[in-house]
């Protein structure tokens, strides 16, 4: 009330923690032209804060308070905690994360604001030999003064001091680079083009540097990798974004917008990649492969590569309003990917690679308590990153793809590219995209589209049912809100494709005399298909007749019912065994192999476990496909726990194996010394002195420490990992809880579940975007026993006001836990 009082008086509004919306609202209607000038002086030491001097130009329309975002230490300030507004030196009024500017300090048209900051910030990621800022979403806020939301984008223009001997890339094109005799060197860099405050970035430090050029362009990278074998891929990394550039460029009908395309690849990094123009930033892990590298690793990184340049148009020309839509930069950098990817692997099946990327991780989290619409609501920048996750990045492109299909492809171009035009540079929301494709394509009923797919929440059931020669496919809401998703089935009937389309009515009916009937036979239909156990067994006799595309949907619908607990699990697991024995796609069989190691962590029987893990150590030591036999092996390495198999497993590890590259070794490594405890230093030791890389030795040296067999010891990791500061590099943080909650530790390991969720909030708030679910999954997926699930239950009972985006991380981490343990 308060805030709308505020508005409506011509002022400012209510002031409080974080970027609230109505906050982002006005100063979008009153402020722009903004300009951020920052030097900042960063040393070789990440205990050391770094120093920001800023100068701040923006023009204003009303005079009124304004407020400016800045989350951090105010000592840059002085004793006497004092800047500059249009050259007047006044007291500052810091009040809930916001510097006010009084409107007696300000005028209409032009102001400046001048200061100095010191600080440690967990955004600026200072590492003793290196340094890279993160922002999104609202994170700038917390290294320099600014006004962090998307829609006041702003031209920056950076100078870094910095160790002489250290390297920099930055959004803007480097200008001017001097080395000073007191051994540090300045970095100049142009002025950018406009940028919301999460997209401007920085990195630097130790790195080496590698120049590629493709057809006259230009690229730079920095990395830390000492293995010339992994540093030679870098080649093909170039390669495959000089692809991406150009094929984005015909597609869009929009040249490259900014100045340059450097990027960095670097060690322990929190995401896959982050868009930021001019220096994009991707993890060491997706970019340097392993030697013999699966097809789904490679394609894997070829997306990534992609995703981050289709960013360039979707995400940094234009980007969204309010992190409402963020989801809409996510699928479009995902889409765009998928049909760049389609053409540097003409030779395999990209409807099929699309399922693998996009429905089982969708249907992970849709299926769950914990789902949501793939556009949510946010009040408060501080809890935007709750809204990305499986949602945003896999149900989104399905959804995309049907309305592709319903716009159809040549008019949904049009639409884009007319969206991309009349915003370049600028902001715009889903529903102006929705007009453009709708101007496209007037027939195709977007709008009513938009209402079900992308504005509610969780997915049909659908359910084929016989009567006679009637076939009838039915939509069934499991929320009972009598939704319909607007889409076609495909239906093979004694193998022969037929077509059913849902567009208003939840029913679809066809005539046949067809004996067998296969449902959602090329995975083209998203929700959950139901099956009965005779059509279980039906599919599962012929599955090893059907084509690659029909046989991985199969495979995909009787997981889902495995799951579900519609069919009898021991018969599916030695169908899915009786499957990979003869698969050649190297695709299938991962998700296949997957739905075993689900099944046998979900299985409380010894027998049928030892049985499961003695038929994928099989599959690992003598299946024909070598890229299917590693992926076994990475199954049982990980997981294995008979005997026989962990016997097996050291002695192939302590001879080594060329199907186990430096990272498998590691994490067999983390496994068999949990598992053997009385061997575990030894085992750890013999990893360590075997690691040719000094960021992985010191990622090992972290993680490592969790295979302790000592409670105490655990105990205290575990104390440790409840300070910020030791869940600084993220993936790190996570993989050594995910060691303390180790299966084979479980039921003692219970006793970690209740304080690493009653500082869930915490680690949120001190966290970058993918980490309160990663720390779930790490907490959680150790434990299959009722009473952890009880202590989840218990948690959730507690706390019947958590705040939903982070209730839902939780229930979507749990599920396992919570379906099995009912």
């Amino acid at each position: 009330m308060l805030a709308a009082v505020c508005q409506l008086a011509g002022l400012s509004a209510e002031v409080v923690p974080g970027v609230a919306h109505d906050l982002a609202q006005w100063r979008a209607a009153h402020i722009s032209d903004v300009r951020y000038d920052l030097q900042i002086v960063i040393s070789s030491s990440a205990k050391d804060a770094y120093r920001c001097k800023e100068i701040i130009t923006f023009n204003l329309d009303t005079v009124a308070d304004v407020q400016l975002d800045y989350q951090g230490e105010l000592t840059g300030l002085g004793p006497k905690r004092m800047y500059f507004v249009n050259g007047k030196r006044v007291v500052a009024d810091y009040r809930d994360e916001h510097f006010i500017l009084h409107a007696s300090d300000l005028k209409v048209g032009e102001n400046t604001v001048k200061l100095t900051i010191e600080n440690h910030s967990a955004a600026l990621n200072h590492h003793n030999q290196f340094a890279y800022t993160l922002f999104v979403p609202d994170h700038a806020r917390s290294v320099y003064a600014c006004f962090d939301q998307p829609d006041l984008k702003a031209r920056f223009t950076l100078m870094l001091t910095v160790p002489r001997h250290w390297e920099a890339i930055a959004n803007g094109a480097l200008v001017e680079h001097i080395v000073y005799p007191d051994d540090i060197a300045d970095y100049k860099f142009a002025t950018t083009e406009p940028l919301p405050t999460y997209l401007f970035s920085f990195t630097v430090g130790e790195f080496k540097r590698l120049e590629g050029e493709r057809g006259g362009r230009r690229y730079v990278a920095l990395h830390r990798e000492s293995d010339p074998d992994r540093v030679a891929q870098l080649q093909t990394v170039f390669d495959q974004i000089d692809l991406s550039l150009r094929w984005l460029e015909d597609y869009t009908g929009i040249d490259y917008p900014f100045s340059h395309y450097d990027f960095v690849v670097l060690p322990g990094y929190q995401f896959g990649g982050m868009e930021h123009p001019g220096c994009v930033q991707f993890n060491d892990r997706r970019i340097f492969l392993g030697k013999n590298a699966t097809l789904s690793e490679q394609l894997s990184r070829t997306n990534l590569l992609a995703h981050e340049t289709a960013h360039m148009w979707f995400g940094d020309l234009v980007t969204m309003r309010w992190f409402d839509d963020v989801w809409t930069k996510e699928v479009f950098a995902n889409f765009m990917a998928d049909k760049i990817t389609r053409l540097l692997y003409p030779d395999i099946n990209h409807d099929l690679n699309f399922l693998k990327a996009h429905y089982v991780p969708a249907m992970a989290t849709d299926r769950t308590d914990g789902t949501h619409p793939i556009r949510q609501e946010l009040d408060n920048l501080n809890s935007a990153g709750l809204l990305y996750g499986n949602i945003i990045y896999h149900k989104a492109p399905l959804m995309m793809r049907i309305l592709e299909q319903q716009v159809g492809e040549e008019a949904f171009r049009r639409g884009l590219q007319s969206y991309l035009r009349a915003n370049s540079y600028g902001n715009a929301t889903w529903d102006d995209l929705i007009e453009h494709l709708h101007q496209a394509n007037p027939a195709a009923g977007v709008r009513d589209f938009d209402e079900v797919w992308v504005k509610q929440a969780g997915m049909p059931q659908i359910g084929i049912t016989r009567q006679g020669r009637e076939l009838t496919a039915t939509q069934h809401d499991p929320r009972g809100r009598g939704l319909v998703w607007a889409q076609n089935t495909v239906v093979a009937c004694d193998m022969n494709e037929v077509s059913l389309s849902w567009k208003h009515d939840s029913v679809a009916r066809i005539m046949t005399d067809a004996i067998s009937v296969i449902p959602n036979y090329n995975g083209s239909t998203y929700g959950a298909f139901l099956v009965d156990e005779q059509s279980a067994d039906l599919m599962m006799q012929l599955w090893h007749y059907l084509p690659d595309l029909n046989r991985y949907a199969a495979l995909l619908t009787l997981n889902e019912n495995d799951i579900m607990r519609r069919i009898d699990r021991r018969k599916f697991a030695d169908s899915v065994c009786g499957l990979l024995n003869s698969e050649r796609n190297t695709l299938i069989a991962g998700t296949a192999l997957s739905a075993l190691q689900r099944i046998i962590a979900d299985t409380p029987e010894s027998e049928v476990k030892a049985s499961l893990e003695q038929q994928l150590w099989i599959m690992a030591r003598s299946h024909p496909v070598t890229s299917i036999a590693q992926q076994a092996l990475r199954v049982v390495s990980t997981t294995a726990v008979t005997t026989q198999v962990v016997d097996s497993l050291y002695l192939l590890w302590n001879e080594g194996s060329p199907l186990l590259n430096e990272r498998d070794a590691m994490r067999t490594a983390y496994h068999l010394a949990i598992v053997r405890p009385q061997q575990w230093q030894e085992i750890l030791s013999v990893q360590r002195a075997r690691l040719t890389n000094d960021d992985r030795r010191r990622e090992f040296d972290f993680i490592s420490r969790g295979c302790n067999p000592d409670t105490a010891v655990q105990d205290v990791l575990f104390l440790s990992l409840m300070r910020a500061e030791n869940r600084a590099v993220e993936p790190d943080a996570a993989a050594l809880l995910r060691l303390l909650n180790h299966p084979v530790r479980e039921p003692a390991s219970n006793r970690f579940i209740k304080q690493g969720l009653d500082i869930l909030q915490e680690v949120q708030r001190t966290g970058d975007i993918f980490f309160p679910l990663n720390w779930c999954n790490a907490l959680l997926e150790g434990h299959h026993s009722p009473e952890a699930a009880q202590a989840v239950r218990t948690f959730l009972e507690c706390h019947p006001g958590y705040p939903t985006a982070l209730r839902n991380k939780l229930l979507q981490a749990a599920y396992p836990l919570l379906s099995n343990a009912r």
